[in-house]
């Protein structure tokens, strides 16, 4: 929820996983199979940043101080930092999220190979590899990632399935404890990051949304009417601010680049974003239109239906993933 010293224009609630889930079912119940399914692995994976922050301050890890030359270039801030302890972090993912993960019919004739991995040996055997394998992810290796599942004897596409919901709560707790509550990120100030990938870990969001309107007196830059443009990382959970009129994955911008669709009635703000020029479009959601703030990876599997509408304007999901591609 917001730190205590936010004050709303108008009061929100940020839902838990369960609530989100509710709140999409009470509208479409036919995605009740898929929800429900992941509901406990949705629910453990948010739960776990909280519980790994102790172990990223007992080991001293921070994220690192963004530098105004590295943002320019659009260089994430994990992009070649060296990651001592993530190993660690990891190996404690997979203790809490393996059992879950290997519950899924796509994972499940790979479990014996994917907890060896994970889990086998020692914490201290099995962090190297670990902080391999995310290096890969986060410095964009994609032929390092491809042994590392060959070698593995696990489909890459699986691999990143499972690891995504590994790295993902880790890189947040780290997130969590490196910014302090209620202060405006540095990838925010001034405008400094202007790209369509995530500034921590460079992958692309899974959704966007409008913010609601807020105030506070102390704090000036929290002051604003709404309206204004947030992507969601599709593996770290960080936001940022984007310009609205701009494609996240081309970079254009302007007069008729960025077309929006909405359902008929009571949307709820949902909305499907595409470009004219790339073809690519992102699900998104303007919160000035909802009572509740959403569990907001939650609501980007609740929007399945727009990827439906997506798929048959032959557009190309920004962040791919098992729900829309079809």
């Amino acid at each position: 929820k917001p730190p205590p010293h936010w004050s709303l224009l108008m009061v929100l609630s940020c839902q838990s996983v369960a609530e989100s889930i509710a709140g999409i079912l009470a509208r479409r119940p036919v995605l009740e199979p898929v929800l429900k399914t992941f509901q406990p692995l949705l629910e453990a994976r948010a739960s776990l940043p909280a519980a790994l922050a102790p172990l990223v301050r007992e080991a001293g890890l921070r994220l690192p101080e963004l530098q105004p030359e590295q943002a320019a270039e659009g260089r994430p801030l994990l992009f070649e930092a060296p990651l001592p302890g993530l190993g660690g972090l990891l190996r404690q993912a997979a203790e809490s999220l393996l059992p879950l993960l290997m519950e899924q019919e796509a994972v499940a004739p790979y479990a014996d190979r994917l907890r060896g991995f994970f889990l086998g040996g020692t914490a201290a055997d099995s962090a190297p590899a670990l902080t391999a394998l995310a290096e890969c992810v986060l410095r964009g290796d994609e032929m390092g990632w491809e042994k590392s599942a060959v070698g593995m004897g696990v489909p890459p596409e699986v691999l990143t399935f499972v690891f995504d919901f590994l790295l993902g709560p880790a890189l947040r707790a780290l997130a969590d404890v490196s910014l302090e509550a209620g202060q405006e990120a540095p990838w925010d100030k001034e405008g400094v990051w202007k790209e369509g990938y995530c500034p921590v870990c460079g992958s692309f969001p899974s959704i966007g949304y409008l913010d609601r309107p807020v105030f506070e007196e102390k704090n000036a830059f929290l002051a604003g009417g709404g309206g204004k443009k947030r992507l969601h990382c599709s593996l770290c959970g960080t936001d940022w601010k984007f310009r609205r009129g701009a494609c996240p994955a081309c970079g254009e911008e302007g007069n008729g680049v960025m077309e929006v669709l909405r359902e008929s009635g009571n949307a709820q703000g949902e909305r499907l974003e595409w470009c004219t020029r790339c073809k690519t479009y992102c699900p998104g959601v303007d919160l000035r239109e909802r009572d509740t703030v959403p569990d907001l990876d939650v609501l980007a599997l609740g929007l399945v239906h727009l990827d439906m509408v997506a798929a048959e304007k032959k557009l190309r999901p920004l962040n791919p993933s098992f729900w829309n591609t079809f």
